[in-house]
């Protein structure tokens, strides 16, 4: 996520699989989101306002698959900092501080679907919208790192120019999400966390630098605003209509037997 946030490096054979299946998707008229899977119990959004439940709540309704389509995955869902520490988000309200931020530890372990279930079950968001954000931005693979960056006060890690700015399986980009990194890039299940807790704030109204056309209760506003930082722009639409689209496709129904 970043304010004017350039186009993500990818390698060309994965340029020419995006471009396929965008068209596939325009074909098709991929509009239409999608809450619960057919015959299946799953977590969906919660109202602006609602009680959320906690990390542990959510650990023990997630169901535990055997299943793990990005077995490259395993290390990073299986890795929990016993220390997290992030401060203020200066672009939020004190109240979306104050009742999100301190909730934000990353603290599952479990397959990548199951993770992206317990991030949706503690923010309160739709779980098949997680997995389809997740599929436009790293088809589901913790190691993806894009968005680089020629400046050297971007780079972090001990890296050089060209240095990427964004990190794992929701893409965090480090310059505007404070404190995600280097666990953005250690652990999925806390980069779904930091991001669940954004999209949260977002929708609860809790950001205090956009138009006074963003309110709250808009999910598919919020998910646009993590791609270009702003508020139904265009570069956020073309987003969020590439997300409409995996999440009308479910890709990863054909990667692993849910």
């Amino acid at each position: 996520m970043g304010r004017s946030r350039p186009d993500k490096v990818r390698s060309c054979p994965r340029c020419v699989i995006i471009v396929v299946f965008l068209l596939l998707c325009v074909i098709s008229s991929c509009t239409s989101p999608t809450s619960v899977r057919d015959g299946e119990q799953d977590f969906v959004a919660l109202p602006v306002g609602a009680m959320l439940p906690s990390g542990e709540e959510c650990a023990a309704r997630v169901r535990r698959d055997s299943e793990e389509p990005r077995p490259e995955n395993t290390q990073a869902n299986h890795f929990v900092s016993d220390r997290v520490s992030i401060p203020v988000w200066q672009d939020f309200t004190g109240a979306a501080n104050q009742r999100f931020v301190s909730r934000i530890d990353g603290r599952f372990t479990g397959t990548t679907d199951a993770i992206l279930a317990w991030g949706s079950c503690k923010w309160g968001l739709d779980a098949d919208l997680l997995r389809a954000v997740a599929v436009q931005e790293s088809d589901w693979r913790q190691s993806t790192v894009s968005d680089e960056s020629d400046n050297p006060k971007d780079c972090v890690g001990g890296d050089t120019p060209p240095c990427p700015t964004s990190f794992g399986i929701m893409q965090l980009k480090h310059l505007y999400t404070p404190g995600s990194y280097p666990l953005s890039q250690q652990s999925t299940a806390f980069n779904v966390d930091y991001y669940g807790a954004r999209i949260r704030s977002c929708y609860e109204g809790g950001i205090n630098y956009l138009g006074d056309d963003y309110g709250p209760g808009d999910m598919w506003g919020c998910v646009g605003w993590h791609f270009s930082g702003e508020w139904k722009d265009p570069g956020s639409e073309r987003y969020i209509r590439q997300v409409r689209c995996y999440l009308n496709n479910k890709p990863w129904l054909e990667w692993a037997e849910y």
